[in-house]
């Protein structure tokens, strides 16, 4: 069952602060060093120091980056220059941006959900997850009793019961960051809450950004539960902040995430071992210029139109080249067994047959892989030598994420990148609250 429901959210007061827009950022998991030193820059009270604070060479046990937080957090309420809703409330928030030339909006709904373990049907994943980021994100739940980015889920909706509830309500903000509209509603009137929350008890919820924080909120529930001497099932510790839309929602744009790989060592014989599996082109132009990779990015596209396709830097040194599938029984022989759906996807073919198979990589290899959602950005760290290789992706379909999720299985890690993400620090959900 699923138990999704309003909250008293904790909110940024521009009478205090000024432009609210200045203190938003994004989630932790993509901002870098010199994104997250210019958003320290933008406002003495952007949100980043709580969401990724400054580590130091002082930092200890007792005084580190999460203490720092917790005491900011702190200030800021003691100030106003943060403070709780009065009323319990849904919250609708807006995000109008471009994409391919085009000025496009998505709706969010946010509110708390009562986490239950995956095998409990309330949240589907389909990803796996590493422990790194986990372990970050839970020291911010020691120290802050705060969620400070939503879980971003989808619901299937085609009856429109739950969209039909999202009157705008009262508007609370409406602000510009980056080129980027933020706009929050609040939906407080009961009989409509209870409405939605009668709308979502029976339908379950699809993980498509959050599957860390999510399994976070569960282990930081599990270790409140299990050092308290009596537990009811509602305290605040059982619940996340989460931000759901419908799976038809027109502004829903998924991306690829490419990814950087070093491997122990690539081996001579990489593209013989690869035209086992794959057609293998090289694309690299006569005229190499920085439109090079970008051309092999559309390749890839048009040729993902008809079955499987890879984009790979580095196989050879300055060459650029084109997988594309052409042998899907090979491939699936080096697969566990699994739906046809799961084993026909991008990232898993490119896990097999690419980087286990052909490049000799261990199963979790994480330490071994990075990612990001620029091709240029991959051909510079490959030219540069901080990557040996780069694979480009297309885009995972919604219908394939769903399917998978629905079936129980899992990609590997960044498997979908939704864009762009949800701001940090429109709202929050304190705990004491």
């Amino acid at each position: 069952m699923t138990d999704f429901l309003p909250f008293r959210g904790l909110r940024y007061q521009p009478d205090v602060i000024g432009d609210v827009g200045a203190a938003l950022a994004p989630p932790f998991d993509v901002i870098d060093a010199e994104g997250q030193a210019a958003l320290y820059e933008r406002s003495p009270h952007n949100i980043i120091r709580l969401e990724l604070g400054e580590q130091r060479d002082t930092d200890s046990d007792d005084d580190n980056r999460y203490t720092h937080a917790a005491a900011t957090l702190q200030e800021w309420r003691d100030s106003g220059a943060m403070a709780i809703d009065d009323e319990s409330a849904f919250y609708v928030y807006t995000l109008e941006f471009e994409h391919e030339g085009k000025r496009t909006r998505r709706t969010q709904l946010l509110g708390r959900l009562r986490v239950e373990p995956w095998d409990a049907g309330v949240m589907l994943p389909h990803e796996q997850t590493m422990s790194g980021p986990k372990e970050d994100r839970l020291q911010i739940l020691r120290h802050l009793r705060t969620n400070l980015s939503p879980i971003f889920a989808l619901y299937k909706d085609p009856d429109h019961a739950v969209a039909g509830q999202l009157s705008q309500g009262e508007l609370l903000t409406d602000v510009t960051a980056d080129g980027q509209r933020h706009t929050l509603h609040a939906i407080g009137d009961p009989a409509t809450t209870s409405a939605i929350s009668d709308a979502l008890r029976d339908r379950p919820l699809y993980m498509l950004d959050g599957h860390h924080r999510y399994e976070t909120a569960l282990n930081y529930r599990n270790e409140r539960r299990d050092a308290a001497s009596a537990w009811t099932g509602d305290e605040p510790e059982n619940f996340a902040m989460v931000a759901i839309s419908a799976v038809d929602e027109p502004g829903l744009v998924l991306l690829a995430t490419h990814r950087l790989v070093r491997p122990a060592s690539v081996p001579p014989d990489v593209i013989a071992r690869l035209e086992h599996y794959f057609h293998v082109e090289d694309t690299t132009p006569k005229s190499f210029d920085g439109t090079a990779v970008l051309r092999l990015a559309a390749r890839l596209s048009a040729a993902g139109q008809s079955g499987v396709a890879i984009g790979a830097l580095g196989l050879e040194e300055g060459r650029l080249h084109l997988l594309t599938l052409k042998d899907g029984d090979a491939v699936r022989s080096l697969m566990p067994e699994g739906t046809d759906v799961w084993q026909g996807m991008d990232v898993n073919v490119l896990e097999y047959a690419v980087l286990r198979e052909a490049l000799g990589m261990e199963a979790g290899s994480a330490e071994a892989i990075g990612y990001t959602e620029d091709p240029a950005h991959a051909m510079r760290e490959v030219e540069s030598g901080r990557w040996p290789l780069a694979f480009l992706l297309n885009p995972t379909p919604v219908e394939e994420m769903l399917a998978v999720a629905d079936s129980g299985e899992k990609t590997p890690p960044k498997a979908t990148y939704f864009y762009p993400k949800l701001a940090t620090g429109l709202v929050i959900n304190a705990f004491d609250a």
